[in-house]
């Protein structure tokens, strides 16, 4: 009796699952408004692994002009590899999809330095 009312609990209790977070940007490198030489790569790093297809980064420099760069997407993580970055403002434009679906978007500056 008493293991058909401990299964009889075990199975009217709710199993948790987890809950979907969007797929947010919580790190970079070079951080937002920082100050650097000109870096070898910029990482952008991510709340949960991306969904390769459907998330990606831009480089654009003072004059808004895109700067050419080689882009990876791997896990929570998207890498920009350019070429050396003269003097001067720069932003990063991203847009990340995670596993539930939705799609983020946002930018961040920093500026290289002699």
């Amino acid at each position: 009796m008493k293991r058909i009312i401990l299964l009889g609990l075990l199975l009217a209790t709710p199993v948790a699952t987890p809950a979907f977070a969007h797929a947010r940007l919580v790190s970079s490198d070079p951080a937002a408004n920082a100050k650097v030489k000109s870096p070898g790569q910029i990482k952008l790093h991510f709340s949960e692994s991306l969904e390769p297809a459907f998330s990606s980064a831009d480089l654009t420099d003072a004059g808004a002009k895109t700067v050419p760069v080689s882009k990876s997407v791997g896990g929570d993580t998207i890498t920009l590899l350019p070429l050396t970055l003269k003097p001067g403002a720069y932003k990063v434009t991203w847009h990340s999809v995670g596993q539930d679906t939705h799609r983020l978007a946002g930018s961040f500056g920093f500026t290289v330095i002699p």
